[in-house]
């Protein structure tokens, strides 16, 4: 049986106030809000606002009842990623072929004004996949509505000409629980047809975890799925599961075609980047032959950079503005790379401990560095 094309249609996010959320994303990383939707009836009132970026749509939920699931995801959670939806030419076919690879339902097709939605459980706890089914002619500005019930806002906020120019969401960062990496990723496999492109203990000192990538056959979307390794020390992924409460998504990645210039954009938007020691860049001549932007151009914006058989990747991570430190960002332009950065992650480790070495006051921990490379 041929497994049914599903396409990336928008990343959801639960979140306790929309609009401060949808202002962060406008305001810092130069998205657009262009449809909202306002949602009522008992256990089910919400407001939730549509924002675009290049090609990355973003939803951002706010249960406005104590018993509606973005109510409760974030009493568990605070704000996260709830909802990676799909889009499908028929719901209906795409359900029972995913169903009859054993995924879990979570809610049967259903339709309403033209749009067919249904509802799967994901690989990793109680983040979903929507799949989503709309009329001809569902869109707002030129962009696909995510979901029924949305509204097109009547103008669009001009963007700057100094707007970040993001182009596509090229990654899901996902943490599981020890023992959980391959039910994760092999439910991917199984039930979408997905194909396991990297895999490999990533080991630095007495911490490690366990990652393996899987993407869908269409190429739109890829997993990097983390775990604690059982014989080393858990570390920071192992803070996000119990700051979490669970395994889940810890961060995007934005795809960028110029990573300096844009990065300079969002530090001008008020986005803070974790900081790099000088130790890593004094390190990185000798570790690769950048086939694009120079030693010192890196060093001033705090980027890294990585090689694999295909290409060299350049990549940052911002500083997580999350109460509970369980979200951030990526940015990464990709100059044929198809790995994730994992060399970085060695890297930033050795630099740290060279930094160490020179500086007893260093402020920069070890702790901190596999937030900066997964």
């Amino acid at each position: 049986m041929t497994i049914t094309t599903l396409n990336v249609s928008h990343v959801e996010l639960y979140v306790t106030d929309a609009i401060a959320a949808a202002e962060a994303f406008t305001h810092g990383y130069g998205f657009q809000i262009y449809a909202t939707a306002e949602r009522t009836g008992p256990h089910r009132a919400s407001r939730s606002l549509a924002l675009r970026t290049g090609d990355v749509i973003l939803v951002v939920t706010q249960g406005l009842d104590a018993d509606h699931p973005a109510a409760v995801y974030t009493a568990r959670h605070g704000d996260g990623i709830a909802d990676i939806a799909l889009t499908a030419p028929d719901v209906r076919a795409a359900f029972a072929d995913a169903v009859s690879r054993e995924a879990t339902v979570l809610a049967e097709p259903a339709e309403a004004d033209g749009w067919v939605t249904a509802v799967l459980g994901a690989g990793f706890d109680d983040v979903r996949h929507t799949f989503v089914q709309r009329p001809a002619g569902a869109e707002a500005h030129g962009v696909p509505l995510p979901l029924p019930g949305f509204e097109p806002v009547a103008e669009l906020l001009p963007v700057p000409a100094e707007a970040p120019a993001l182009t596509l969401l090229d990654h899901v960062a996902v943490t599981v629980q020890m023992g959980e990496l391959a039910a994760s990723t092999d439910y991917y496999e199984r039930v979408f047809g997905y194909r396991a492109i990297y895999e490999e203990l990533m080991v630095q000192g007495r911490e490690a975890m366990d990652s393996k990538a899987v993407r869908s056959p269409v190429g739109d979307i890829t997993f990097t799925v983390l775990a604690p390794s059982p014989e080393y020390e858990a570390g920071h992924i192992g803070d996000f599961l119990q700051r979490h409460g669970s395994g889940g998504v810890h961060h995007l990645a934005f795809a960028t075609e110029e990573i300096v210039e844009t990065v300079a954009r969002l530090n001008k938007r008020g986005v803070a980047f974790l900081s790099t020691p000088d130790t890593y860049y004094d390190a990185l001549a000798g570790r690769l032959d950048l086939n694009r932007h120079s030693l010192e151009e890196l060093r001033a914006a705090g980027i890294l950079a990585d090689e694999d058989h295909a290409g060299q990747l350049f990549q940052i991570f911002t500083r997580t503005v999350h109460p509970k430190r369980t979200l951030f960002f990526e940015i990464i332009e990709r100059m044929g790379a198809d790995t994730f950065g994992g060399g970085n992650v060695r890297a930033l480790y050795e630099a740290v401990q060279a930094e160490k070495a020179d500086h007893e006051d260093a402020t920069t921990t070890v702790e901190a560095i596999p937030e900066r490379a997964q």
